[in-house]
């Protein structure tokens, strides 16, 4: 897994007994750090002093998690994970579906995932992180996979879109509308501290949450930021319909809700309601 130099010193000078191991070997002033020997921190500063920015080191669950605490939007959380039999299930799913919209939907991997070459016995990797994985491609090396080990994964599709049309020609208010989408990104993303409902394991509501205020951008914005829910904070309108509209016709199984109204003094019923819409597959109903 292909991390920072600087990333991997904060890692290890803040946990001391954390074990990372290199992915391959490194020579540098003439010593060599040889492939699965420890990374030490001494190792690290040394790198630093020749300009070397990136190693790559074994992917571990722990050392994944020490990154993830430090790095969150570069190191996501795992949406799940899953046995092998599973994954292969729901890119078949994603596959299909993917057939029936313009969107294309895959899993991308977290953590790399490795195998080892049947005739020089070493270490191959067959997924790298952040990798996106379609039926297509698991189909072709799948067969190199361990079936007992447990797969971790996310969604292709991530994110929330606010919906608000803030243009000067709308029907209502343009206070009234700047307040409607002012409290649905706050209710998200300044929600407070004490709040239990995640929306979704690697979900950052920081990093997460966009607004469109024009209808004529709402798709575009869709397709580039792959969201998997919009939100419309007014009832609608023709406006509104003539845009959503076309979000169907690029994707026919869209994840929407209306949010007309929104009680600041009970936000953990919104985001349990879009919580279920978030996490729901519409081609699953």
């Amino acid at each position: 897994m292909l991390v920072k130099i600087e990333q991997i010193k904060k890692v290890l000078e803040n946990n001391p007994t954390c074990v990372c191991k290199y992915l391959q070997s490194y020579t540098v002033k003439g010593k060599t750090y040889n492939e699965s020997d420890q990374i030490f921190i001494d190792d690290i500063y040394r790198f630093e002093q020749v300009g070397l920015e990136t190693i790559e080191i074994k992917y571990d669950e722990i050392v994944y998690s020490l990154l993830s605490t430090l790095y969150p939007a570069e190191y996501r959380v795992p949406y799940a994970s899953a046995d092998f039999i599973t994954i292969d299930r729901k890119l078949e799913t994603l596959d299909r579906v993917s057939t029936l919209t313009k969107r294309k939907r895959y899993l991308i991997c977290i953590g790399d995932i490795y195998s080892y070459d049947q005739h020089s016995g070493k270490r191959v990797t067959v997924f790298k992180h952040n990798d996106a994985i379609d039926y297509k491609q698991w189909n072709q090396v799948k067969r190199l996979l361990d079936r007992n080990k447990r797969i971790y994964y996310r969604n292709s599709e991530n994110g929330i879109i606010i919906f608000v049309n803030l243009q000067p020609h709308a029907e209502t208010s343009y206070i009234e509308r700047f307040k409607k989408n002012t409290d649905l990104v706050s209710a998200i993303v300044a929600r407070k501290k004490d709040c239990k409902i995640e929306i979704s394991p690697d979900f950052l509501p920081t990093e997460d949450v966009y607004t469109v205020n024009d209808p004529k951008d709402l798709l575009k914005f869709y397709q580039q930021s792959n969201a998997r829910l919009i939100i419309i904070g007014e009832t609608l309108n023709d406006d509104y319909r003539r845009a959503l509209l076309q979000v169907r016709e690029y994707d026919k199984f869209a994840r929407m809700m209306v949010v007309p109204l929104i009680d600041l003094r009970n936000i953990d019923h919104f985001l349990l309601q879009v919580k279920m819409v978030y996490n729901a597959d519409r081609w699953s109903e």
